[in-house]
């Protein structure tokens, strides 16, 4: 059982796809290490971004176990464990609950076609609005033609940052796999299929791949125009959904991943295709959380603008920590889906830990 909650967890979304996550389990308990080397970007301020992600392998894992009649004691950010242990799961006899969630897990993922414009069913925003009610957090909806064209275009201005931000183009670039065998052979990041670039667009993604010629473009003021693309994709959808949370601490941000999880098997569940906008928000938090350490002035001020329009879009959401953005409707299957990390690399069992042993596995049911 334990080796296929691990697989369920590793089908979980995380930054570009970058997988910063090891397994050990000691017969005893199943601890969770962070590997921050591979999650480092501009993105994930504090860690944030890492944390949403670790709390959708706690909701893959959970509905793993709970379909093969076990239930979880999660200890989050255990102290005094082991170097990099950021969370520690004991499973113990349960009731068998087959959640229809968890038939969801290995087709959800990101998929960025233009999507369909029809509304919701009330039944599927619903359903939506009461897992995140649930879980004491807030989902916020931009259904309306105007509101999509709007949000559409603030969130858009994270492609400009993107190519004109040094860090964040190269840790872009650093997790596009180019070729089918790349991806195949790497098994993280995100294959260029995925992106959904056309014929004409694919060569000259390659070529900005290449700082030089990206700053050159950041002169001719090219790079203002990169948010368009983006821009008409986001509002061919059905709506733009925010999803937050109360408070900011660590714990607050795995709570709203393991909500956000649950959201996105619902919307795979019912068909529906689902994406993931997070450059901005995480954008904003930086700038709330350091005043934008890292951004150019410039960038401070348009994020500044930005956050202003956000709060007028998504008032009632205001003072919370912005989990995610993210559109959803009906498309098409995406091109191409991320792969994972082979369950031998990342999952290892062994004895208990020698020597000084850990705290005991208590913790929120």
């Amino acid at each position: 059982m334990v080796s296929a909650a691990v697989q369920a967890g590793l089908q979980a979304p995380s930054g570009d796809n970058c997988q910063p996550w090891r397994f050990r389990w000691d017969g005893e308990c199943l601890r969770i290490f962070f590997l921050p080397e591979r999650a480092e970007s501009l993105y994930d301020i504090r860690s944030t971004a890492s944390w949403i992600s670790l709390g959708a392998v706690i909701t893959n894992v959970t509905l793993t176990a709970a379909r093969a009649g076990f239930a979880m004691s999660v200890d989050l950010f255990p102290a005094g464990d082991l170097p990099g242990v950021v969370t520690r799961i004991r499973f113990h006899a349960g009731a068998v609950s087959a959640d229809p969630l968890v038939e969801a897990i290995a087709a959800r993922c990101a998929n960025r076609r233009p999507y369909g414009t029809e509304s919701l069913s009330a039944g599927v925003r619903a359903e939506l609005q009461d897992l995140a009610t649930a879980g004491a957090a807030r989902l916020s909806w931009i259904d309306t033609d105007p509101g999509k064209r709007r949000i559409a275009a603030l969130a858009a201005e994270n492609d400009r940052i993107l190519f004109e931000n040094r860090a964040l183009h190269d840790g872009l670039y650093r997790w596009i796999r180019w070729s089918p065998a790349e991806a195949e052979r790497l098994r993280d990041g995100m294959p260029a299929a995925a992106l959904e670039l056309s014929a004409f667009e694919r060569p000259g993604m390659r070529v900005l791949g290449s700082w030089r010629w990206t700053r050159l473009a950041a002169g001719l003021g090219i790079t203002r125009a990169l948010p368009f693309r983006a821009r008409a994709i986001y509002r061919r959808s059905a709506a733009i959904a925010l999803l937050s949370v109360r408070g900011d601490r660590p714990e607050d941000f795995v709570r709203g991943g393991e909500i956000l999880e649950r959201i996105w098997l619902s919307v795979t569940r019912h068909g529906m295709a689902f994406q993931p906008i997070t450059g901005i928000t995480f954008l904003l938090l930086r700038k709330r959380m350091t005043g934008g350490e890292g951004l150019s002035a410039p960038h401070r001020a348009l994020l500044d603008r930005v956050d202003s329009e956000f709060r007028r879009l998504y008032p009632e959401s205001a003072g919370e920590s912005p989990i995610m953005l993210f559109r959803l409707g009906m498309s098409s299957s995406p091109s191409g889906r991320s792969p994972r990390l082979r369950l031998e690399q990342v999952f290892e069992v062994g004895s208990p830990v020698p020597s000084q042993p850990p705290p005991p596995c208590e913790a929120r049911e």
